[in-house]
């Protein structure tokens, strides 16, 4: 079948040439049961339901640019080898009245009585959709490796990678570059990066996923996330996730970000690092993390090596409008750990590091060079390696110091941030202006208050 489509040209007149735009020739739809009465008809006739193939991997490598592979829902699919996706097709599931259905649309891999993933996806425009991926096994990215295009509305669960690379659920690596959005990951393990593994170019953007209960063991980065992006123009942003109750053996039980990494709008909540330290996040190279909470995070109790409950953090990290509360350490360090003597100065700005647990509650400072400007933590800020510009050391005054992490109408934390350029239109962590129109002034933390009351304009 020819997979290529090109656009026709036309000579009208004598010596005038004139290219025509013909449309490209019409999209085919393909179609797959699980089980069928019908022998399998050659691929031209898998365009219907009546006569739909019952193997995946064929109908995907007959597809062409433009094509889309429907598969029916209520059915395990066992898959024998890695489908590989490297034309602008779209995969996806095909419940009741054609919504997507990845609850009842399962791709098995068969792992450990086989070791293959489920998808090599290499294409800016293909798309995967609407699909459990469950027991794929690769040396990296067990069940995805995603080289260009998209990954949406998944369910990404049990899956294994063998080498250190990782990515037990997906592993994101190539010269394209790839997104993953409405995705659930969890329960995959790998050596680093047990949810999602990132590296080379992109950008990559991980977006309104839940990644939890996923584990990083043995050499043991990355619990959820592992982010190390080793090409100098490379780029990931994670925005809008749920990253909880992971664990990594060794470094960012949560999340491990490292070289122009960020992490926005995002909770990492009840993450554990077990040996070593980094519970919810460990962050090194110029990495950034902005209108997040960080909370309940462990640097595991009784291993006195381990510390940094809530962040680790290095060589140039920048946090930006958080929250770190409630995270522990209770043989080291329970907030923030900053041990790194090299590298460019570490940013604290608009920042609340509170309630934390462990040897040294809130921060300890021993080595490098950091600034905090507009935070609010106790004890204030001194050390030889800091410098702290308006630090808050009274309590921020949450709406619950368990659950809810906003603040009250007479926290000290109001209006008492600094306003920069990049939260001009930015939403905080629950969803409000992150500079409001009553007072032009930003909040310290991860939250906004907006004063309740009705706003006259009189012109």
């Amino acid at each position: 079948m020819m997979k290529t489509r090109c656009l026709q040209r036309m000579l009208i007149g004598v010596g005038l040439a004139m290219t025509l735009a013909v449309p490209w020739a019409s999209a085919t739809d393909y179609y797959v049961v699980m089980s069928s009465q019908q022998p399998s008809p050659p691929p031209s006739l898998w365009t219907n339901w009546g006569l739909a193939h019952t193997n995946l991997l064929e109908v995907v490598a007959a597809a062409g640019n433009n094509d889309t592979v429907y598969v029916t829902n209520n059915a395990t699919y066992w898959l024998t080898n890695q489908i590989t996706v490297s034309y602008a097709i779209t995969v996806r599931s095909w419940g009741p009245g054609g919504i997507l259905d990845p609850t009842n649309t399962i791709l098995y891999g068969r792992y450990p009585n086989a070791t293959n993933r489920h998808f090599q996806i290499a294409n800016s425009g293909a798309t995967l959709a609407g699909f459990t991926l469950t027991q794929g096994c690769e040396s990296n990215g067990g069940s995805i490796s995603l080289q260009s295009g998209m990954v949406t509305n998944c369910t990404i669960v049990s899956n294994y990678a063998q080498n250190s690379d990782g990515g037990g659920g997906l592993y994101l690596a190539g010269n394209g570059n790839g997104s993953v959005y409405n995705c659930a990951l969890s329960g995959n393990t790998a050596k680093m990066g047990a949810g999602i593994s990132i590296k080379d170019v992109g950008p990559w953007q991980i977006v309104n996923c839940r990644i939890s209960g996923n584990s990083a063991l043995e050499t043991g980065y990355g619990g959820g996330i592992l982010v190390n992006l080793n090409n100098a123009s490379a780029s990931a942003i994670i925005s809008n996730c749920w990253v909880v109750s992971n664990r990594a053996n060794n470094y960012g039980g949560g999340i491990a970000l490292y070289s122009r990494a960020q992490c926005h709008n995002s909770f990492i909540i009840g993450n554990t690092v077990l040996t070593n330290q980094g519970g919810g996040i460990r962050m090194l190279g110029t990495s950034l993390i902005r209108n997040c909470l960080i909370a309940n995070n462990i640097a595991k109790e009784g291993n006195t090596t381990a510390s940094g409950g809530g962040i680790l953090a290095g060589w140039g990290a920048s946090i930006q409008n958080c929250t770190i509360v409630s995270n522990a350490a209770p043989a080291g360090n329970g907030g923030i750990q900053l041990t790194y003597a090299t590298g460019p100065e570490n940013k604290f700005e608009n920042t609340i590091i509170w309630g934390n647990s462990g040897v040294n509650s809130n921060w300890y400072i021993s080595a490098g060079t950091n600034i905090f400007t507009n935070c609010c933590t106790s004890p204030n800020i001194v050390s030889a390696f800091a410098t702290a510009v308006n630090t808050i050391t009274n309590d921020p005054r949450f709406v619950n110091n368990a659950t809810d992490f906003q603040l009250q109408s007479d926290s000290p934390c109001i209006n008492a941030g600094t306003n920069e350029t990049w939260m001009i239109g930015v939403k905080d962590l629950g969803g409000l202006q992150r500079i409001d129109r009553f007072s032009g002034q930003v909040d310290i933390g991860a939250y906004e208050y907006l004063p309740s009351g009705t706003m006259f304009v009189i012109h």
